[in-house]
């Protein structure tokens, strides 16, 4: 019976790994308004920077993800109807 050792390489599993991270960050970075081509390279040489990028409160409006609100120019998700920091209704 052989191993599955000889049939997947930790070599290749390594490179897997950096991959999913580098996508999942540009993926992150790009529902938060930030640079995605960076973040990419961070997360892959990083992982877990992914917390960070996770975390992170969005730089600027980004369609469908956060928009700004009139009264006091927080970001807040785009389905809200009230604004979690001046709690004024937030009309579409």
């Amino acid at each position: 019976m052989t191993a599955m050792y000889d049939y997947v390489k930790p070599a290749l599993i390594f490179f897997l790994v950096i991959i999913a991270a580098g996508i999942a960050g540009g993926f992150l970075a790009a529902d938060r308004g930030r640079r995605v081509v960076g973040w990419c390279l961070l997360c892959a040489l990083f992982p877990p920077l992914l917390l960070l990028l996770y975390f992170a409160r969005p730089l600027r409006e980004v369609e469908g993800m956060f928009r700004k609100c009139l009264k006091c120019g927080g970001l807040i998700k785009w389905r809200s109807t009230v604004c979690k920091f001046c709690k004024s209704e937030v009309t579409e």
